[in-house]
């Protein structure tokens, strides 16, 4: 693999910072609004599923981690 060339490199930087100038990078289109007030209630639910899963499997990942269901291991007391 190699590098871009440098003509690649720097169209492709001069149309990033020409979008940030002109403030069109960060422009929400109304195709993507009228979508976001479109969801309905089974998309919520999925949303929701996966959501739950993922913390789930994160929770499973630190418990294997941490040898341990709730906490850290901590330093011994010296009583």
């Amino acid at each position: 693999m190699n590098p871009p060339s440098l003509a690649t490199f720097q169209s492709y930087y001069q149309n990033l910072w020409n979008a940030l100038k002109s403030g069109s990078l960060f422009k929400v289109s109304q195709n993507m609004l009228q979508q976001l007030r479109n969801i309905g209630s089974p998309q919520i639910a999925v949303g929701a599923v996966i959501f739950a899963e993922c913390v789930g499997f994160f929770t499973v990942g630190e418990m294997i981690g941490r040898f341990k269901i709730i906490g850290y291991h901590g330093e011994p007391n010296n009583h």
